[in-house]
């Protein structure tokens, strides 16, 4: 698997949308639509298809991918994925035993 960027993942979260067939319970979206992007139905979907990208990256590359993240987190970045990436970045460095620094 070759390498990805937390830019990348950002741009998947921020492009992922749950696949329903009836209107969303969440935001109201209607069967077919896209849900909004606060949507934690959309959410959970780009969370889970971050980190079906990040789980099995090697730990190189996985650390390159939470150094990034953190900075990013750091500077309070809002954008539109961003959470979501972050949400599967900090589970998967908790599974694999890294700590992430407290308020970071």
């Amino acid at each position: 698997m070759s390498a990805i960027t937390v830019e990348e993942l950002v741009q998947i979260a921020a492009r992922t949308q749950p696949v329903t067939d009836e209107e969303c319970g969440t935001c109201s979206a209607e069967a077919g639509e896209p849900c909004t992007q606060s949507c934690d139905s959309r959410g959970e979907a780009a969370k889970d298809k971050v980190a079906d990208r990040i789980g099995d990256l090697p730990r190189a590359d996985f650390e390159n991918v939470l150094r990034s993240a953190l900075e990013r987190e750091a500077r309070g970045d809002e954008a539109p994925g961003f959470f979501w990436v972050w949400w599967a970045v900090d589970a998967e460095a908790e599974a694999r035993g890294m700590s992430t620094p407290v308020g970071i």
